[in-house]
């Protein structure tokens, strides 16, 4: 049985195959909600490549976790007297690399960005007109940075994988 099917590790290719489709569609469609909604699932998708991979380093650690989270496989590992080279690696980018931003952007997905109150502007003599334009997209990473958070994904959990040898 390969390191793949052995631990479930089709879920998190899935996921990074979706975000990459989803890369795709945007780039391809000139229809600018149609372009905001696939940027949107490849952030979804990311995201989920993440939590699957999570996942899959529970069953692979033999944690039995349903739901694992960076902290979970942490305090399950450190109840054996092991620590997780993934998951220290995994933190660190969380707090300030790429998965930090990614988490911040699946964030800000959920939830409408809080918007800005309109000011009159200053140069009209009424004071009557109102700046409205604000981008509702302007959290939203374009297709470039998402395809360059895809790689790097896809290369950490490729590199994990080729270190992970029977536990």
């Amino acid at each position: 049985m390969s390191r793949v099917a052995r631990f479930h590790a089709d879920r998190t290719n899935q996921k990074l195959y979706f975000a990459r489709l989803a890369c795709q569609s945007a780039e391809q469609t000139e229809h600018m909600q149609h372009a905001q909604a696939q940027r949107e699932a490849a952030v979804f998708h990311l995201h989920g490549a993440l939590l699957a991979f999570l996942q899959e380093l529970s069953r692979y650690y033999r944690l039995n976790e349903t739901q694992p989270t960076f902290k979970s496989i942490e305090e399950a590992m450190a109840v054996k007297g092991q620590v997780s080279p993934e998951i220290v690696v995994l933190k660190q980018l969380a707090q300030d690399g790429f998965i930090a931003e990614l988490k911040r952007a699946y964030r800000l997905a959920q939830y409408a960005p809080e918007p800005s109150a309109p000011e009159p502007e200053n140069e009209t003599s009424s004071n009557l007109i109102i700046k409205v334009t604000q981008s509702p997209q302007a959290w939203l990473p374009d297709t470039h940075i998402l395809r360059e958070w895809h790689k790097e994904l896809t290369e950490l959990i490729e590199g994990f994988r080729n270190e992970m040898v029977e536990f």
